[in-house]
């Protein structure tokens, strides 16, 4: 047996050993100590989320942690209590019924399934979903239509009032005009392992976990989401642009500060045919032979990921946000990384820096009187003897961004603007079990690297269950290139593209590469037609200059598999009819 696979084979265990010896004294702690909140996290996805954002940049609702989410149960219904008792007189007619449409389903419980005992609860609900896009134009000979058809269930519950459970799942058929033969074919990119089936792709979506106190600290155990950053949807740090993942939590706050880590496990990007992206990232020699030599397996390699954010509330209108996100693997796991008081900074470099780390400071703004202000850097690699130059190892990015609510006096309405830069490089590595990702998709923000993008939107509430809104979006991407001879050109514009030997690292250039530019005017509207059964309906109008045309034109396409560039406009019309939240 050769060293490497050696070492290799004997890590495995020690990480594994590890991470039940952790579990073990968690639920050991678990269950003598009680405390903190042990009520389960509300889907990222739910319209409450905007609801408590808009209360914030009224100045009626603070100490809300808007970079730390998902929000517990518990959570949310402390928050809506204190609105009705305080600020009920001085809500809208609107604000006044979605308040008591939120208060209904978190404090009276409206679950379809209830069994209710002396010990605890439990609580379950259908979920079903079903998605329909539409693309014409930019040299399209008739509409390509995709459909998404979702089903499913949630069981959630607690017992007692130590120990809370929450389980999801959820089966999804892609289907429509296009041929599933590669994993890029799909238009769903938070995907795992699809089964592809020429006509359709079958894949599905599953979290499960347990969360309890001990003392002061949340705990929770099991595959869920995370999105931290002061960015309503996106950011810059973690997103919810991958699957779920296996993690623990920690979470915790003493008086204006609050603490939460996560150690999680990733899975690489997938070494299969129907992978071509992915295709050579994994260890060759790295097999095992079964049922003969016909019959070769891949060793699955390890990865992981890291996570800390602090945030501290500096005044009642301004939070101060830092956190640091590291991804490293083809080892178990790293006691420094799992430690959540470790300054990764440091631990990367007592580790050999060899990992992927990304560090991130952040401001949120909430004076009240309907405004709401954010700024974030992050900050992928430096090069502190060089911190000032073009060197591709200095990756940044910057997020701003506004809420401005009732503007002009136009009641129930919210002007939302926000502007992301990514610079080149960032996310990637030069290792690629290290990249910023789980399976293919992005665990930051989906802007690919060497972008920036602009955004206005303006959203009416005319009735509590009937929304109208417009956007308006401006973006520029700087692709790599592929030369005649098959060869890339790196300019660091995509993060599943490291720097390689013989790319450019002397200096870098915001934009180069090919430019890809899109101009996109949209209107749409959202109906609540009962309290759990919601339709979107929008339309877009899309200008691009330099864009990937179809058929093959998605932004998970290999460069090598594209159908070719040009202009043109596109038009998409969508349709999203949900029953619940994942």
């Amino acid at each position: 047996m050769s060293e490497k696979r050696r070492k290799r084979l004997i890590n495995k265990p020690l990480g594994m050993l590890s991470t039940q010896i952790l579990l073990a004294l968690l639920i050991l702690l678990g269950t003598i100590a009680a405390g903190a909140d042990s009520s389960v996290y509300v889907p990222l996805d739910h319209w409450v989320y905007r609801f408590v954002e808009r209360l914030e940049a009224q100045g009626r609702a603070n100490d809300v942690s808007d970079g730390i989410k998902p929000y517990s149960r518990n959570k949310i219904i402390e928050l809506l209590n204190v609105v009705d008792k305080k600020y009920r007189p001085e809500l809208s007619p609107l604000e006044l019924g979605e308040l008591d449409l939120l208060r209904g389903e978190f404090v009276q419980e409206r679950a379809m399934f209830q069994y209710h005992a002396r010990g605890g609860a439990v609580f379950a609900d259908f979920l079903a979903r079903q998605q329909t896009d539409r693309f014409s134009g930019r040299g399209r000979s008739e509409a390509e239509v995709v459909y998404r058809h979702r089903g499913g269930g949630i069981v959630r519950g607690h017992l007692g009032s130590r120990v809370g459970f929450r389980m999801a799942f959820e089966q999804v058929r892609e289907q429509g005009s296009r041929d599933y033969e590669y994993r890029h074919d799909l238009y769903e990119r938070r995907i795992d392992l699809p089964q592809l089936k020429g006509g359709a792709a079958d894949f599905h979506e599953g979290t499960a976990y347990v969360k309890f106190a001990v003392g002061p600290v949340d705990v929770q155990l099991g595959k869920d989401e995370a999105l931290w950053g002061p960015a309503p949807e996106q950011n810059l740090g973690l997103g919810n642009n991958a699957p779920s993942f296996n993690m623990i939590r920690l979470q915790s706050q003493l008086g204006a500060f609050k603490l939460v880590s996560i150690s999680a496990e990733l899975r690489p990007c997938p070494n299969r045919p129907d992978s071509p992206l992915c295709v050579g990232t994994a260890d060759s020699a790295a097999t095992y032979a079964v049922n003969g030599v016909t019959n070769v397996r891949l060793l699955e390699r390890q990865k992981y990921l890291a996570a800390h954010r602090l945030e501290v509330a500096l005044a009642p209108w301004l939070d101060l946000g830092f956190q640091e996100v590291v991804v490293y693997g083809d080892r178990g796991l790293e006691p420094s990384y799992v430690n959540p008081l470790m300054f990764y900074w440091a631990a990367q470099s007592h580790l050999g820096d060899k990992d992927n780390l990304l560090m991130g400071i952040d401001l949120d703004i909430h004076p009240g009187h309907g405004r709401r202000y954010y700024l974030a850097y992050v900050v992928d690699d430096l090069k502190k003897a060089r911190i000032f130059s073009d060197d591709f190892a200095n990756k940044f990015s910057l997020q701003a961004g506004m809420l401005w609510v009732d503007p002009l006096g136009l009641a129930d309405a919210e002007l939302r603007a926000e502007y992301v830069r990514i610079e080149p490089w960032l996310y990637s590595h030069r290792f690629p079990i290290n990249t910023f990702r789980h399976f293919d998709s992005p665990l930051g923000h989906s802007l690919a690297p060497n972008s920036d993008q602009w955004q206005l939107s303006l959203t009416k509430r005319v009735t509590r269950d009937l929304e109208f809104a417009v956007h308006v979006t401006r973006s520029r991407h700087g692709e790599n290139e592929l030369e005649t001879d098959g060869t890339i050109r790196n300019v660091g514009g995509d993060m599943h593209y490291g720097w390689r030997p013989g790319d450019e690292r002397e200096t870098k250039q915001f934009l180069d590469g090919h430019l890809v530019q899109r101009t996109a005017l949209a209107a749409g509207l959202h109906w609540r037609i009962l309290p759990d059964l919601q339709l979107e309906a929008e339309y877009a109008q899309e200008w691009g200059q330099g864009v990937s045309l179809p058929p093959a034109w998605g932004p998970a396409v290999p460069l090598e598999l594209r159908s070719g560039y040009g202009d043109g406009r596109q038009q998409h019309l969508r349709f999203d009819l949900r029953f619940h939240y994942f």
